[in-house]
């Protein structure tokens, strides 16, 4: 495993130092800035950062901090940038991977390497000396905070005002706006931040607003807004329902935003990045902000309004976002088209080995987190223990994730990279899991549809028989122990051979039912079934051990199929399950699990030596024991 080169050293790039560092893969982490944090380090000498000087984090810190390190206890909910930029310190200093980032160095040039491998030019800011190292992989974390976007194109006249024009990348402190007219142009969070900070010295202050939308306070009954936001809420409930119950605890905290003067918003809740702020709404229900809708020309001092009003005005600062931009990448390989960068997963360039980007996103919930989560799967990746898809099929998931934000946000170079916080989490866990079969897959002889060879799993349970057989031939069970079975009903009263049961399988959102039929129940030595529907057998053999414990192996046999059959669970396979390998393998390990189940079970309804029986429903909750399980070939 070749070294890893880390670019930036602020919220993100800090999550893939730590868990590199944890998994022991060797890496050199860049940094422009003599300090760690990014964005957090106030007056960063990085010359790239935009914090201002009252900038707090608008996540709760129990959303924001990393998983691996909590913020201390003593934090307020909401902290500033230099409480973060500390705990940031504590967090390096903690794991103890410091002298891993060079500091003061640019990277300045990266590209392929010929076939394998990455070139990486830096150039140290203080001695202007320039390196070139061979990395094998590289993690891109600049961020996309950096590089400011002004009005595309310029408002007619912008040319001519002769006021102050600054983008709110470069604003810190509200003094120097003391006694002056202020427009400041944007509706997100750092144009709320600006206005209102401004507010309070200016003669007066305007917040020029293009679209309406939605504010959503940092504390709602008197916690942190987004603990509002769970796993269920935001992976489980209808998005209409969440618009719903969220739309309900706004009316009821907050009122409506036109109440306040804002525009009513053009479009739904959750379509569009939403605002969040504590102290808009009250400046504005005071009158210290005046709302103004889009500029639509400049005229010396003056500023026009769409609506035909104008205003004479001392500075304008545009809150216009941000680029995303890659200058040390050749346009041949990552070119963003309007903050459109094309990754599977928000993570891998299907199109360049080795190249990987984290942080590239625009959360609906807090960075760091999925940062680590995120980094967690590169480093999967870069162990071996996970592997990628084909490149076609990584173009599928991105076109897919492209068309559900078109469908789904308010067009805008905003919503290019949205994600959604426990959702996403959810995905990057998804992708880890698929990673870890592919690798495994990679690893053994491919077994397809077309093969007969079956798939044996074999394990030693401390308990007769005849006691496992009660329990594997019980198919009303089912639901605990298959791998694919989540509830089974036995049509009719008979139980042996000739039986019959309907199956109803789950993964995920597909549902399917399936008829079974017995084939063979032998009690103390054998059970087996047959899907009717797709004519996989599945049965299980009981031997004694010689020591009163079985040995119990479960099979999965697709030798029975007919060519119509194997192509139909191959093309369902491929359609909704991943492929047909990702399901064999994911019904390997379910076989596994399965039996370390029944083991559970069994020898909780076998009495130890000298002792009483166990209760059996106790047992099958808690975790088995440790068992070696053998895979026949």
């Amino acid at each position: 495993m070749e070294n890893v080169c880390i670019i930036g050293a602020g919220w993100s790039g800090l999550a893939a130092c730590q868990v590199l560092h944890e998994r022991g893969i060797a890496y050199d982490c860049y940094e422009a800035g003599s300090q760690v944090g990014g964005n957090w380090r106030y007056q960063n000498d990085n010359g790239m950062s935009s914090g201002y000087r009252s900038l707090h984090i608008n996540t709760s810190k129990k959303l924001s901090e990393y998983r691996s390190y909590p913020m201390p206890d003593d934090y307020p909910h909401y902290p500033d940038h230099e409480l973060i930029a500390r705990y940031l310190d504590d967090y390096v200093d903690h794991f103890g991977f410091r002298d891993r980032i060079a500091f003061r160095t640019e990277v300045i040039h990266v590209e392929p390497a010929g076939d394998v491998g990455w070139s990486v030019t830096v150039r140290n800011r203080d001695t202007g000396v320039e390196t070139t190292r061979h990395y094998g992989s590289v993690i891109v974390a600049n961020g996309h905070h950096w590089d400011p976007r002004d009005p595309e194109p310029a408002f007619p006249g912008a040319d001519t005002f002769t006021g102050v024009q600054i983008h709110s990348h470069y604003y810190r402190v509200p003094d120097e706006y003391a006694g002056k007219r202020v427009l400041v142009v944007g509706f997100g969070n750092s144009a709320s931040d600006i206005a209102v900070e401004t507010s309070a010295v200016s003669e007066r202050t305007f917040l020029s607003i293009r679209t309406g939308g939605y504010v959503f306070p940092k504390f709602m009954f008197g916690k942190p807004g987004d603990d509002m936001i769970s796993p269920f809420i935001t992976r489980v409930m209808p998005r209409e329902t969440q618009r719903w119950v969220m739309a309900a605890l706004l009316r009821l905290s907050i009122g409506k935003v036109t109440d306040f003067g804002l525009p009513e918003p053009g479009h739904k809740l959750f379509n569009s990045h939403p605002t969040v702020s504590e102290t808009l709404l009250p400046a504005l229900g005071h009158g210290g902000i005046a709302v103004k809708p889009n500029i639509s020309r400049f005229d010396g001092d003056t500023v026009h309004f769409t609506d035909g009003s104008s205003e004479v005005v001392d500075a304008v600062i545009y809150s216009t976002g941000y680029k995303v931009s890659f200058p040390f990448l050749d346009e041949s390989v990552i070119a963003p088209t309007d903050n459109d960068v094309s990754l599977f997963h928000r993570v891998v360039d299907p199109n360049h080995a080795g190249l990987y980007f984290v942080g590239l996103f625009q959360p609906l919930g807090a960075t760091t987190v999925l940062a680590e989560a995120q980094s967690h799967w590169v480093a999967d990746l870069l162990e071996g223990k996970a592997a990628l898809p084909p490149a076609e099929e990584m173009h599928r998931e991105i076109t897919r994730y492209k068309t559900k934000l078109a469908k789904r946000y308010v067009t805008s170079k905003r919503h290019t990279m949205q994600v959604d916080h426990y959702p996403y989490l959810a995905e990057l866990r998804g992708a880890r899991r698929r990673g870890a079969r592919l690798a495994k897959s990679a690893s053994r002889p491919a077994v397809t549809a077309g093969q007969a060879r079956p798939e044996e799993v074999s394990i030693r349970i401390d308990a007769a028989p005849e006691v496992v057989w009660d329990l594997i031939s019980d198919v009303t069970r089912m639901g605990r122990w298959s791998p694919e079975c989540r509830r089974c009903y036995w049509r009719g009263d008979k139980r042996g051979v000739g039986a019959r049961f309907i199956g109803i399988n789950r993964r995920g959102w597909v549902v399917w039912v399936t008829s079974n039929t017995v084939e063979r129940a032998e009690r103390g030595r054998s059970f087996a079934f047959r899907t009717t529907t797709n004519g996989v057998r599945w049965g299980y053999r009981l031997e004694p051990d010689g020591t009163g414990g079985t040995l119990v192996t479960e099979v999965w046999d697709v030798s029975g199929q007919s060519t119509g059959q194997r192509k139909r669970t191959a093309s369902f396979a491929n359609m909704m399950l991943g492929g047909y390998e990702n399901h064999t393998e994911e019904l390997r390990e379910g076989m596994r699990e399965t039996l370390e189940r029944v083991k559970a079970a069994a020898e909780a309804q076998a009495r130890p030596l000298g002792g009483a029986a166990r209760d059996p429903e106790r047992a099958e909750t808690r975790g088995p024991d440790v068992v070696r399980v053998d895979t026949a070939a």
